[in-house]
């Protein structure tokens, strides 16, 4: 009877690994995983990663830049958990509306620099359509348990969508408390129109430099053709030239 492999050393390496590969390969390297760990008789981890869902483009990005930029990744999750903080102590009657102000500007802002590194890594890959969905994901990871662990181990196989305001709709706030809560709320909507219409704004120019660029390259295509077939009928003269030349003599 053939011994059973030696059971995979650290399973939480190989998944790891896993998610850093390129979306392409997830789903062989998965199956390949999957049927190791089965013929090291390890079933249940067999079973467990084989039922593990590729990652969606937007939660594949979402877990590239937990990886190339672990940093912003990480201020932003400080800057959800903030939010989330202020949130709860402005219900409470504990932080004021500047308090939230600031906490949702940190993670604007935190999210801001994570689509800047989105759009330099991702390249042509990142969409204006994708950006937005990114920025969905990212903003609804920050304020919940499951997405920040999952994001911050770079694990997310699904977009995320922020409901709401979040933690706002964990707990009702007082009457007492209610205007404060209401004004917080009403910033935020404030802040998140202003920052759609940036958005909309750069994934125009976006779009129409990438038009722009289209357009230039197809002009240089058709000079290249153009020089391309001057050449050939040049080299055809010259060829025709040296025999006439070699006939002469």
């Amino acid at each position: 009877m053939t011994p059973p492999l030696a059971a995979v050393p650290d399973l939480d390496n190989e998944l790891d690994a896993l998610y850093d590969l390129p979306l392409e390969a997830f789903t062989k390297a998965r199956n390949d995983l999957a049927t190791r760990l089965r013929k090291a008789h390890q079933s249940e981890a067999s079973a467990a990663v084989r039922a593990l869902k590729k990652p969606s483009s937007v939660a594949w990005a979402a877990n590239r830049l937990a990886r190339d930029d672990p940093k912003l990744v990480s201020a932003l999750l400080e800057a959800g958990e903030r939010l989330r903080d202020v949130q709860q102590r402005a219900i409470e009657g504990k932080a004021s509306g500047d308090d939230f102000g600031d906490a949702a500007s940190a993670e604007r802002d935190a999210i801001r620099a994570l689509l800047a590194s989105a759009r330099k890594r991702l390249g042509a890959k990142a969409t204006p359509a994708l950006l937005d969905r990114l920025s969905q994901t990212l903003r609804a990871a920050a304020v919940d348990d499951a997405g920040r662990a999952l994001l911050r181990r770079g694990r997310l196989t699904e977009e995320l969508k922020a409901t709401g305001f979040g933690p706002l709709e964990a707990v009702k706030p007082s009457k007492r408390r209610g205007d404060e809560v209401a004004r917080a709320a009403r910033e935020r909507v404030t802040a998140l129109r202003a920052e759609a219409r940036r958005l909309t704004s750069e994934a125009r120019d976006a779009e129409r430099a990438a038009g722009d660029a289209a357009r230039a390259a197809e002009i240089l295509r058709e000079e290249a053709e153009q020089k391309r077939a001057e050449a050939e009928r040049v080299s055809s003269e010259l060829a025709e030239a040296e025999e006439a030349l070699r006939t002469r003599r």
